[in-house]
């Protein structure tokens, strides 16, 4: 067990809510009108930044946590456990003016590999104070999203100081987490990273193929446009070229956070000064692995576990990565 006190160097910020995670598993999801039965399996603290965070603590570099966390009966264990898994808490913001979101996971018998996740998200307001603004604009590494950047008042300047500075930003890009490529293109353009599911991708592009909003993109930002592809592994695709790699087989029992433990561990390799190869192949392991366990954080590792899991995937057969 850690200490209750854990010092970043405040080079990798998150900055993000919390939630809190019910599980239900039931025979398969429901159509409309129909009527199931679900079996309860615990409720976990989550939130997709929190979560992500967890999983790059892991890998022995502790970063900051940043945001609003709801003062209820619910903060004081979520501190201690952020703080037990090696993650600096000292920028969180506690008060009863936030409430933490709400997620209801559905645990599908038929279809193991998927989930369906049904979230309540009360939304905030967040206004960087003087401390809070030195750390965000002084990280050399911001992981975010767009619905939470877009509570940050006068985000684009304040994305504007970060970058000046020599930030990076890499946003996780959850199809209901952003309005449109043009309404939030701020923050697409302001992003060194961009990580988009087939379903992100789909809304993101519009009535452009796929390959045209990715060139747009790079074009903008000269930076590494990330699409996970579940089960089928991983693209990465820099304005250098393209890296494919086909996904691991496993015995998949809970799909959730695989996309938090690709896309953190994917910039602790970048972050470490790995290659864009390289970094992909442990993330792409590293997701593959975290849907063999249950809980939003299932993917927490540290670099020799997931080192383990690679080399005993390789015995197995596994495909090499595709640089094209």
């Amino acid at each position: 067990m850690m200490s209750d006190k854990v010092i970043s160097d405040d080079t990798v910020v998150f900055f993000g809510s919390h939630a809190v995670d019910h599980y239900l598993r039931c025979p398969c999801w429901p159509t409309e009108g129909q009527k199931i039965n679900a079996i309860p399996e615990g409720r976990v603290y989550g939130g997709m930044i929190p979560n992500a965070a967890s999983i790059f603590a892991g890998y022995g570099r502790p970063p900051t946590l940043m945001g609003p966390l709801e003062d209820n009966e619910d903060a004081d264990p979520i501190l201690t456990e952020m703080a037990e898994a090696g993650i600096d808490t000292r920028l969180l913001r506690r008060s009863a003016g936030f409430k933490n979101s709400y997620a209801y996971n559905f645990l599908s018998d038929a279809n193991p590999n998927e989930k369906t996740l049904v979230i309540v998200d009360p939304g905030y307001d967040f206004d960087l104070n003087a401390e809070e603004r030195a750390v965000f604009t002084g990280a050399r590494f911001i992981y975010s999203t767009i619905a939470h950047l877009r509570r940050i008042a006068s985000i684009k300047e304040v994305l504007a100081e970060a970058r000046a500075n020599g930030a990076k930003l890499f946003i996780d890009v959850e199809a209901e987490s952003f309005r449109s490529a043009q309404e939030d293109w701020w923050a697409f353009s302001a992003a060194h990273f961009v990580s988009l599911n087939d379903e992100s991708l789909a809304k993101f592009r519009g009535s452009a193929s796929s390959e045209a909003a990715i060139a747009e993109l790079l074009a903008a930002t000269s930076g590494e446009v990330i699409t996970t592809l579940g089960k089928d592994g991983c693209e990465v695709i820099t304005p250098e070229g393209k890296v494919r790699l086909a996904g691991h087989k496993v015995d998949a029992v809970d799909p959730l956070g695989a996309g938090d433990t690709f896309n953190s561990t994917y910039l602790f390799g970048r972050a470490s000064g790995w290659s864009v190869e390289r970094a992909a192949r442990f993330a792409n392991a590293a997701a593959a692995r975290s849907t063999t366990r249950i809980g939003p954080r299932g993917g927490r590792a540290s670099v020799a576990e997931i080192e383990a899991f690679i080399r005993d995937a390789e015995g197995a057969g596994a495909a090499p990565a595709l640089a094209i």
